[in-house]
């Protein structure tokens, strides 16, 4: 008697749980609301769509930042300088991001007033080093001066590359020519013979500092000394003010 009644039993067991499966009910959510940091996203029945406004948003709104301290907005933020929402100075957003101006030229805006010609061009090499050569000229004393020079350096930013302080080392080559002149037994300048050159090559060290604003000009100056490699080993001051563009 056990065993039909077992038999039965396993044979009725899918039975039952087909009407148990057939008794549950499944209920889908008709609209479900995701809120992202734009427009909320409204999901129905599976398929997403934004809410209801949401298209006529212009593209600046839609990643305007949320006002602070529930504060009244009385000015587009595509007229503020800021960065990822939070306010920063005109001209200093730079300070703030790693991206580098790699290429600088400049010069000394200043120098042909007084017949000294000056130009450099800078290469970013890395987030804190460029490399410069620059070349000057001056003719002075109504051409009883003159001379040029001629250096190749590499600046080291502590900050970062263009921007703040720097030591720049390298090598400089310069040659000055001036009138010779002799005076008489009296004292007085008697007449002037021919031109004396003096040529040298030597290392240089300077200690600079450079502003560079989001515009790309800048205004960086230095000073220092150089090392004569020749026979007196004298040691010269050496130095630059110079207004460029990075770009």
């Amino acid at each position: 008697m056990m065993k039909p009644a077992v038999t039965v039993a396993l044979l009725a067991l899918p039975l039952f749980a087909t009407s148990a499966l057939a008794d549950t009910v499944t209920t889908e959510a008709e609209t479900l609301v995701v809120i992202t940091p734009n427009a909320p996203i409204v999901v129905t029945q599976g398929a997403a769509s934004q809410a209801p406004g949401a298209a006529e948003m212009p593209p600046s709104a839609a990643i305007a930042t949320p006002q602070m301290n529930n504060a009244p907005q009385n000015e587009a933020w595509t007229d503020v300088s800021h960065i990822n929402g939070v306010p920063v100075k005109v001209g200093e957003r730079g300070d703030y991001l790693y991206k580098l101006k790699k290429t600088n030229i400049s010069g000394n805006p200043f120098g042909p007033f007084f017949g000294y010609y000056d130009i450099a061009v800078s290469r970013a090499l890395g987030q804190n080093v460029a490399a410069t050569v620059a070349i000057s000229g001056w003719d002075m004393d109504s051409g009883y001066t003159q001379g040029y020079q001629i250096s190749a350096t590499v600046p080291l930013f502590f900050k970062k590359t263009f921007s703040g302080p720097y030591l720049e080392g390298g090598l400089l080559l310069r040659t000055d020519t001036s009138e010779g002149y002799y005076y008489d037994d009296y004292g007085y300048e008697a007449s002037y013979s021919s031109m004396d050159t003096q040529a040298w090559i030597g290392p240089q060290l300077l200690f600079g500092w450079q502003w560079t604003f989001d515009s790309g000009l800048n205004v960086a100056f230095a000073v220092g000394v150089a090392k004569r490699m020749s026979e007196d080993a004298n040691t010269d001051g050496n130095g630059y003010f110079r207004v460029g563009y990075a770009f």
